[in-house]
């Protein structure tokens, strides 16, 4: 409700409004009524007056027709006193032909508050008359009557408009101010961003009207849920723009150190007449890792890795593999390439926890499938040993395939290997020789949806005899790409192709 104070001046509540708008109106009405009615009713009591007095005269002039014809004086002059029994009796008269009184009785000069009927006085010998009768009523009685009746309309008139006026405030206030006034007071909140409904059920207007009022706040208290919970995910969203900014930073940092860790392009010139890497990590890092090296006698390594997993798992893999793999070949002396993955798979297992049967909760469940080659230019030979990864050769004649160990380096789940298989090969002239991981032929791609797949691979790399490494690579690469064409990746994809001098 609204309070007034000093300096504010009062509203009109509705109830005022209404009241100022109502009464003269009913009251007008009220009083023209009760005027019409108090107005007919005496028109009505005089013409029964004036009908009542015309029968008196007129009978009473039939009485003293004969009497008067007759001279019998003490006869008409009872007749005519006869008529004062009327309650409304003021005076009576006869007058003969020439107007002049013969008798009167009582006081017929009454010229107010009167009512005077006449009655020809018929002559009984012939069709003439004898004089006329006048009578004199009172109408002091329908005066008196008609102030009772206005003070009774009166009196009721107030009755009535003082029920009115009680029934029509106690309605309004119930039905009409105090639910307006409920409305008032949850609109003053709602304007507080307090979304309360009005508990008001009824099948009128303000019922509607409430009803409206109370979809509104249920709108209102949704939308601004809406905004606040899109106000926290905008938070929550520059929060994790800024934190994965941070983290797409170290990750950047990781690639270009994982990237000081691939062999650089020259680190087998001489010993090489070509050699080419397709390094492609399915995210920003890899778990594929390469190993180009050139040993003081002159013999060079050529080593591919592929861990588990891929982005910053499979890139601390690697650093895994690379830290082994620089200490077996500069630590312990081991070139031979079987041998060199016995000792990877041991010290992988080391590194990952994953020799102690004890601990299965410290240890993880992690490894990586490798292939290892050791070009010996001065006997033109190249020995080959792989875990899991194939070697591919690439001559004139076509493509053939050594396969490898079917082991994998770590993982706790299989049992270590006592030793891995190993192959010499002679090198021809212009031969090229390819190590791929897993990427490469499980990349998935056509329709429907396959693996690239080794026929695939092979049959591609069968065409490509002539050209160089690099070309060889770029070659694979554009065919990948559009055997992919809007599958996603979803594995790291390395290749390497040299060709011995």
């Amino acid at each position: 409700m609204f309070q007034a104070s000093p300096t504010t001046p009062v509203r009109r509540t509705l109830a005022r409004k209404v009241f100022l708008a109502t009464v003269p109106v009913v009251a007008l009405v009220v009083l023209l009524t009760q005027l019409a009615i108090g107005l007919q009713r005496h028109d009505q009591q005089w013409a029964a007056l004036e009908a009542r007095a015309t029968q008196v005269a007129r009978l009473t002039a039939e009485a003293v027709s004969r009497p008067l014809w007759t001279l019998d004086r003490p006869i008409f002059e009872s007749q005519l006193r006869a008529i004062e029994r009327d309650p409304a009796f003021l005076g009576a008269r006869i007058l003969d032909e020439d107007g002049k009184a013969v008798f009167e009785h009582g006081d017929p000069s009454f010229e107010t508050d009167a009512l005077r009927a006449r009655a020809d006085i018929p002559d009984p010998t012939s069709a003439g008359t004898l004089g006329r009768v006048e009578v004199v009523l009172s109408t002091a009685e329908l005066s008196r009557s008609l102030w009772r009746e206005t003070v009774i309309g009166v009196s009721a008139f107030a009755v009535l408009l003082l029920g009115f006026l009680g029934t029509l405030d106690v309605a309004l206030r119930r039905l009409v101010a105090r639910p307006l006034s409920v409305l008032l007071d949850a609109m003053g909140r709602v304007e507080r961003k307090r979304w309360e409904t009005v508990a008001w059920a009824s099948d009128d207007e303000i019922g509607r009207v409430t009803a409206a009022f109370n979809r509104m706040v249920d709108g209102l208290r949704s939308g601004d849920e809406a905004r606040r919970l899109l106000d926290e995910l905008t938070a929550a969203h520059a929060e994790l723009e800024r934190a994965n900014a941070q983290v797409l930073e170290s990750i950047r940092y990781a690639r270009r150190l994982q990237d000081g860790l691939m062999p650089a392009p020259g680190a087998l010139d001489g010993a090489m007449a070509g050699i080419a890497l397709l390094w492609e990590p399915l995210q920003v890092v890899s778990g594929d890792y390469c190993w180009f090296e050139r040993l003081p006698d002159g013999r060079c390594v050529v080593a591919l890795v592929d861990c588990t997993g891929h982005g910053v798992p499979g890139a601390f893999m690697t650093l895994v593999v690379a830290s082994a793999l620089d200490r077996i070949l500069h630590d312990q002396n081991e070139t031979a390439p079987a041998r060199v993955l016995d000792l990877l798979d041991a010290m992988v297992r080391e590194r990952l926890r994953q020799d102690r049967p004890d601990d299965r909760a410290g240890g993880s469940d992690d490894g990586a499938d490798a292939a290892i080659c050791v070009w010996d230019p001065a006997a033109k030979t190249l020995r080959y040993a792989g875990a899991s990864i194939p070697l591919l050769v690439v001559t004139p004649g076509g493509v053939s395939e050594i396969r490898p160990t079917r082991a994998s380096l770590g993982y706790r789940s299989l049992r270590p290997r006592t030793a891995f298989a190993e192959v010499t090969l002679s090198v021809e002239p212009g031969t090229t020789f390819h190590l791929a991981t897993d990427g490469v032929v499980g990349l998935m791609g056509g329709t429907p949806a396959r693996q690239f797949g080794r026929t695939r691979l092979h049959a591609v790399l069968a065409g490509l005899p002539g050209l160089e490494p690099a070309e060889q690579i770029a070659r694979v690469r554009d065919t990948l790409d559009a055997y992919r064409d809007a599958e996603a990746r979803r594995d790291d994809i390395t290749l390497v192709a040299f060709r011995p001098v």
